[in-house]
C-alpha cells in the first residue's frame, strides 16, 4: 500500500483511480521530495558534521591503547609433584581463560591501584574531577565506596584476550595518557607475575611447615617403635628364629626317639627300663613344645614390632629428605607465565573523529529526510487539487492564493488596486468555472461555505463578490453568519438596518442593503439575535428574502457560518443555486470535510464544487506542486502582476 492510499484509507475510502493511478509512483514522489528538501537535508547533514567535529575534537577525551604479551611456561612445582609427570600442554590450554580472569580479578586490580595511587588520578576517581566540590583528598581517595568505584572504573579500561592457536595473551589498558596506559599494562603484567610466585612461596612455604611437623612426629613414633622392638627381644628367651628352629630340630628328634623306644619297649622284655626312658621323653617333648610356643609367639610379635619399625623409618627418610628439599628450593619459585613483549607508550585508540562525524552527517541527513518526507506525506489536510478530489470524490472548481494583506479592511483596496495579481487572477477563474458549471442557467444565488472557522470563507466570498461586479452584474453580498458578524471588518459599515430587519417586515430590502463603492455591489450585514439563527433561516420569510434579492440582483452572494459549527449553511442551503463549499489549503482536515460533506448530503443540498483557499504558493514548489499549475508556477509573471 503506498502513502496516498494509507491516508485516504485513515480519513476516508479511497477511489479506485487513487489506488492504481499512484501506485508506481511511490519511489518516484518519495525520490522527489527528497531532491525539493535537498537544502534542508545538506544543513542538517552539515550540522551533524559539524556536531561531530565538535564533539570529536573538542569534547571527547582521547583514548590510548597500550598492550603487553605474556606466553604461559610449562612448569611444574618440585615440591607438590615431586616426581610426577608434567601435565600436558591441553591442561595449560583449558587453563588460559582463567588466567585471564585472574589477571583483571578485583583484587590484582586493587594491587595495581595501590601500587600506582590510581585513587588520585581525576580519570579513575571522578570526585577528582574539575566542577566537583573540592572535599579532602583524603574524603576522596581513601573512603571504601570511592576505592571500590576506582577499582570498578580501572577493571573496565582493563581486557585480555588468547591469542588464537597459542599460549599467548595479551593485556590491554585503556587511558587518556599513552604512557600511562603503558605503565598500567607493564605494572599490571607484574604484579600478576608476582602473584604467581608469591602464590609458589606460600604452597611450598605450607609444604615446609606440614613437612617438618611430619617428620617430627614421625621422629617421634620411630623412636617409640624402636624401643619396643628392644623390650620384645629383651624378654625374649630366643633371640632369633635361628634359634627356634634349633628347639624345633630339638623336639624332632625327641618325637623320633620316644617312637623309637616305644617300638623296642612293644618287643623286648626289660620294659620297666624303656617305661622310665619313655615317660622322660614325653617330659621332654611336652617342655620342648610348649617352649617352642611361647618363641613362636614372641618371635612373630618381634617380627611385626621390626617391620612396623621399618617402614615407620624409611617414611620418616623419605619425608625428611623431601623437607630438606623443600626447604632448599623454597626461595627458587618461578612464575608460570613470563612477560614476551611489555607494553610500548600507548597508540590512538579513540575517539574515531571521522567515523564520528560521518555519523553524525548522516544521522542528521537521515532526520532531515525523515523530517522532509514527514511533511511531504504526513498530513492531515490537503496540498493539492489532485488530493482533494480523490478524496472526496467532487470536483475542485478553483484554488485561491494567500492573499497578501494582514488586515481585514485592506481586502477590498487590494482587489481593485491590484487586478492582476495572482490571487484576483484565481477568483476569475472560480468565478468562470462557477458560472460554467451549469450554461443552460448559470446559478443566481451562491452560497459560500465551509467545515470550520477561519479557512478563508468570507474572505472568499467578498472576493467572489467583487469578481462578479466586474463583469457588471448587480450584485448581493448577504452575511449568514449572524452569530459572528464579521463581515463588517471587511466592509465599510454596517448600516443601520441588516438582515434581522428584513426578516421582521421592519424594513425592505432595498432599503437595509449598502452600496460599497470599492466592491461595486450591495451589502446586506447581518444582525445579533436572540431567535435561533437556524430557525430564522429556515422560516418563509428568509425563502421571501431570497425571492426578494432573486429578482433585484443578477447574483446573490451567501456567506454561512461553519456547517459543522452549526446547522445554518446547511438550512441556507435549501435556496441556494449553487454552493461552494471551502477547503482551507494544507489546515482542514480530512475526517473534517468529510463529516461537513456527510452533513450537507444528509439534507440532499449538493454541493456545486470545492475551492482550495489559502494556497501558499511559496511552499507549492516544497511539496511537489510548483509545475503542477501553471497559475503558480515559476513562469507566471510574465502573466499576473508583481502583486
Amino acid at each position: 500500500m503506498n502513502i496516498r492510499q494509507g491516508f485516504a484509507g485513515a480519513y476516508g475510502p479511497a477511489t479506485r483511480d487513487d489506488q492504481t493511478a499512484h501506485g508506481d509512483l511511490d519511489l518516484v514522489r518519495v525520490g522527489q521530495a527528497l531532491w525539493r528538501g535537498r537544502r534542508t537535508i545538506a544543513l542538517l547533514g552539515l550540522l551533524g558534521l559539524i556536531i561531530g567535529a565538535v564533539y570529536g575534537f573538542g569534547i571527547a577525551r582521547p583514548k590510548y591503547a597500550a598492550t603487553a604479551l605474556l606466553v604461559m611456561t610449562q612448569s611444574q612445582d618440585p615440591v607438590i609433584s615431586g616426581d610426577l609427570p608434567a601435565n600436558p600442554v591441553a591442561h595449560d590450554l583449558s587453563d588460559m581463560n582463567t588466567q585471564l580472569h585472574i589477571i583483571q580479578s578485583r583484587g590484582l586490580v586493587q594491587k595495581l591501584v595501590e601500587a600506582l595511587d590510581l585513587s588520585r588520578d581525576p580519570e579513575f576517581n571522578p570526585a577528582l574531577n574539575p566542577g566537583l566540590p573540592i572535599l579532602p583528598a583524603a574524603a576522596v581517595t581513601d573512603g571504601p565506596e570511592q576505592v571500590a568505584q576506582v577499582v570498578s572504573a580501572v577493571q573496565d579500561a582493563i581486557s585480555a584476550h588468547v591469542q588464537r592457536n597459542t599460549r599467548i595473551f595479551s593485556v590491554t589498558v585503556r587511558s587518556e595518557d599513552r604512557v600511562k596506559a603503558a605503565n598500567m599494562a607493564n605494572a599490571l603484567s607484574s604484579l600478576y607475575l608476582q602473584d604467581q610466585v608469591d602464590a609458589k612461596f606460600q604452597a611450598a612455604d605450607d609444604a615446609v611447615r606440614w613437612l617438618s611437623d611430619r617428620v617430627g612426629d614421625l621422629r617421634q613414633d620411630l623412636t617409640a617403635r624402636e624401643a619396643a622392638v628392644a623390650q620384645a627381644r629383651a624378654r625374649m628367651d630366643l633371640t632369633s628364629t635361628e634359634e627356634l628352629a634349633i628347639l624345633n630340630a630339638r623336639l624332632k628328634d625327641a618325637r623320633a626317639r620316644l617312637q623309637d623306644v616305644t617300638l623296642r619297649a612293644e618287643r623286648a622284655s626289660d620294659t620297666e627300663r624303656l617305661a622310665l626312658q619313655k615317660a622322660a621323653l614325653q617330659n621332654s617333648i611336652a617342655d620342648l613344645e610348649t617352649a617352642v610356643e611361647v618363641q613362636s609367639a614372641d618371635v612373630t610379635t618381634l617380627q611385626e614390632l621390626e617391620r612396623d619399625a621399618q617402614a615407620t623409618r624409611v617414611l620418616y627418610e623419605t619425608l625428611l629428605a623431601r623437607l630438606k628439599e623443600a626447604s632448599a628450593i623454597r626461595g627458587l619459585q618461578q612464575a608460570d607465565a613470563r612477560v614476551l613483549s611489555p607494553a610500548a607508550p600507548g597508540t590512538y585508540l579513540s575517539p574515531r573523529k571521522g567515523l564520528i562525524m560521518a555519523v553524525c552527517a548522516v544521522v542528521g541527513m537521515l532526520l532531515a529526510s525523515v523530517h522532509v518526507l514527514w511533511r511531504q506525506f504526513v498530513h492531515a489536510g490537503f496540498r493539492s487539487v489532485e488530493e482533494l478530489e480523490e478524496a472526496t470524490g467532487r470536483p475542485v472548481l478553483g484554488q485561491v492564493p494567500h492573499l497578501p494583506v494582514t488586515d481585514r479592511g485592506a481586502l477590498i483596496p487590494f482587489l481593485t488596486d491590484h487586478p492582476t495579481a495572482a490571487a484576483v487572477e484565481a477568483m476569475r477563474n472560480l468565478r468562470t468555472s462557477l458560472l460554467m458549471s451549469d450554461i443552460d442557467q448559470p446559478p443566481q444565488v451562491i452560497l459560500v461555505a465551509s467545515a470550520v472557522p477561519d479557512e478563508g470563507k468570507t474572505t472568499q466570498a467578498v472576493a467572489l463578490t467583487h469578481s462578479l461586479a466586474g463583469l457588471g452584474k448587480r450584485v448581493l453580498l448577504i452575511e449568514g453568519d449572524i452569530r459572528r458578524c464579521t463581515l463588517r471588518h471587511y466592509v465599510p459599515g454596517p448600516s443601520k438596518h441588516g438582515i434581522m430587519s428584513v426578516l421582521t417586515g421592519d424594513v425592505a430590502l432595498s432599503d437595509a442593503v449598502q452600496h460599497v463603492p470599492g466592491l461595486d455591489a450591495d451589502v446586506l450585514f447581518g444582525e445579533a439575535s436572540r431567535t435561533s439563527a437556524a430557525d430564522l433561516f429556515a422560516s418563509r420569510r428568509f425563502e421571501q428574502l431570497i425571492g426578494a434579492a432573486r429578482a433585484g440582483y443578477d447574483a446573490v452572494v451567501i456567506d454561512s457560518p461553519p456547517a459543522l459549527v452549526v446547522p445554518d449553511a446547511r438550512v441556507m442551503a435549501r435556496h441556494a443555486d449553487a454552493v461552494l463549499f471551502t477547503v482551507g489549503w494544507n489546515k482542514t482536515t480530512r475526517p473534517q470535510v468529510a463529516e461537513a460533506l456527510r452533513q450537507f448530503a444528509m439534507v440532499n443540498a449538493k454541493i456545486t464544487g470545492l475551492v482550495l483557499s489559502q494556497v501558499r504558493t511559496e511552499e507549492l514548489a516544497r511539496y511537489g506542486h510548483g509545475g503542477t499549475y501553471a497559475a503558480y508556477a515559476t513562469y507566471d509573471k510574465g502573466y499576473y502582476g508583481t502583486t
